[in-house]
């Protein structure tokens, strides 16, 4: 049980990120919907580089926490 809470909670923070992500491309693209934007090539590229490390240290803490 505890394995599946880290994981929804890893999930939970890279979907959280992405949208972070996916709304700032969005806002500074003139000519794309929100729907486009997460095919953009930024979109892309910053979730490839950093978007993974932040549900990497939310799914570090969570586990430590469950563990105690």
């Amino acid at each position: 049980m505890n394995k599946t809470k880290v994981m929804l909670a890893i999930i939970a923070t890279f979907i959280i990120t992405l949208f972070t992500v996916n709304t700032i491309v969005w806002y500074l693209q003139d000519t794309a919907t929100f729907k486009q934007s997460f095919s953009h090539g930024a979109t892309i590229g910053i979730m490839l580089i950093v978007g993974w490390i932040p549900a990497i240290i939310v799914g570090y803490d969570v586990n430590d926490k469950l563990e105690q």
